[in-house]
């Protein structure tokens, strides 16, 4: 219900909702000498909209009218640098720096812009981000997903201040401020072999073949998506079956030995090659490293539920190196050799894998007792016989 704010505030009102929030409106006749009444603002915990703040809008357009000319306050109001600013900034920054810039922009839009688009940047403060936080994974929202929207924040943050694009002010959400959400490295969603036999059937019946050859190079070499895309011709030695991926700023480089169900597939692809590139076309180049959206439906076709937002552990383009590295793990392939497989730089990334690899302590003890009985049974012998 609206109702005069009054006092020193005369010509505001305010409605306040069953939410909590409240909403401001200004009063004044206009240059005809007709009432009007405008909404010109919401309070809410992110907006922090006040009464003084309507009441500065009431004098701006009271002194418009009566002068014709905008006033000190409607500038001031419309300079303020925005979190959205600071995006747009930060977003031209990307798209020369970044390859997965368009992540961010997806990210940016879906996530932090519903809340923070209008909100000056030196304004906000840690609990707006814990309160961020809280809302993204109340709607369900995975652990990491969570982690990358802030992570994002803070960038776009850490990028209005490098360049000095706002002054005096501290990133609310570098440095511990926020904490954040603890993601389980250890539980990785993975295919099982028949899951993968079924994912594989399904793909193969796409005219492209992208998928499917996506598919097959992640789960028979471990390979990132990206490092797929740009996989060559050139990179393949059949003599040796084995396969060369490049350094690159993720990962080591590596030789990577050519599964025969991978090698029957490059074979027949080899004999009509028509370009540079294994999977992709020369025209191609913005697709790289981006799994078709038949991936998707092919997914959910093996495993129902997995494009829910809500499903635990999902099935993504990258759960198929995740795949590869632990069916290494469970048929007992050592951690450094893992390591050397996956190109992964420290053996920490490597680690996530070792619950998987089969306890064989026991039985290596035991082969070690066995062996050294057996030596010790020839000098026995060795010595009667002389």
């Amino acid at each position: 219900m609206l109702k005069p704010v009054g006092g020193k505030y005369e010509g505001v009102w305010l409605n306040e909702l069953k939410n909590g929030h409240t909403t401001y409106y200004i009063n004044y006749r206009d240059e005809n000498g007709k009432p009007i009444k405008k909404k010109v603002g919401v309070n809410t915990p992110q907006s922090r909209f006040t009464v003084k703040d309507a009441y500065d809008v009431l004098i701006a357009v009271k002194h418009a009218l009566n002068t014709g000319q905008e006033t000190p306050v409607k500038n001031a109001r419309r300079n303020k640098f925005t979190m959205q600013n600071a995006f747009d900034s930060y977003i031209e920054w990307a798209k020369g720096n970044k390859k997965t810039w368009k992540t961010d922009f997806w990210v940016y839009n879906k996530h932090i812009k519903p809340s923070y688009e209008k909100l000056e940047l030196i304004k906000l403060k840690t609990a707006d981000f814990e309160i961020l936080k809280s809302k993204k994974t109340a709607e369900g929202w995975k652990e990491q997903t969570v982690k990358h929207i802030l992570g994002l924040a803070r960038h776009i943050i850490n990028h209005a201040i490098k360049y000095e694009l706002i002054k005096n002010y501290t990133n609310p959400i570098s440095g511990g401020k926020v904490k954040m959400p603890t993601i389980d490295n250890a539980r990785q969603a993975f295919l099982t072999y028949e899951e993968a036999r079924h994912l594989l059937d399904v793909l193969n019946t796409d005219i492209t073949k992208t998928a499917y050859l996506y598919a097959l190079f992640g789960l028979f070499t471990g390979a990132r998506l990206s490092e797929i895309a740009n996989l060559k011709w050139q990179d393949i030695n059949f003599e040796t079956n084995k396969i060369y991926f490049k350094r690159t700023k993720n990962g080591n480089a590596r030789y990577v030995p050519i599964a025969k169900q991978l090698l029957a597939e490059l074979e027949r692809l080899a004999e009509k090659k028509t370009g540079a590139y294994v999977v992709h076309d020369e025209q191609d180049k913005d697709k790289k490293g981006r799994m078709p959206v038949s991936f998707e439906a092919a997914v959910e076709a093996v495993r129902p539920g997995n494009n829910k937002q809500t499903a635990q552990y999902k099935i993504t383009g990258h759960s198929l190196r995740h795949t590869h590295a632990s069916w290494l793990a469970m048929s007992g392939l050592d951690i450094l050799h893992i390591k050397e497989q996956l190109g992964h730089r420290t053996i920490q990334m490597t680690l996530r894998y070792s619950h998987l690899i089969p306890n064989r302590r026991d039985d290596v003890i035991k082969e070690i007792g066995d062996k050294f009985n057996m030596t010790a049974n020839a000098v026995v012998i060795s010595f009667k016989e002389k």
